[in-house]
């Protein structure tokens, strides 16, 4: 599903596989770690997106979206990266 438009991925790849695209919200080349808290999977119509119009409120909601790739809530409010 991607991360953004939150939809299921649009075809399968040769290995039958759902096919998304990875995306680091923060550049690589202006710095960005290549690290999971700071990728998600997006659909290729919102990779795309996110290169060309780079809005916002997707930038937020991207950054949301990477935390809960690494990390988990616990019960008394703390956070614990896996």
């Amino acid at each position: 599903v991607c991360q953004l438009c939150e939809r299921a991925a649009p075809f399968y790849n040769k290995l039958n596989e759902p096919y998304l695209e990875l995306h680091h919200i923060r550049a690589l080349a202006r710095g960005g770690a290549d690290t999971i808290a700071n990728t998600v999977s997006l659909c290729p119509n919102c990779h795309k997106k996110m290169h060309i119009l780079n809005l916002r409120e997707d930038r937020k909601k991207l950054k949301r979206e990477a935390l809960k790739n690494c990390c988990q809530l616990t019960i008394d409010g703390g956070i614990t990266y896996v």
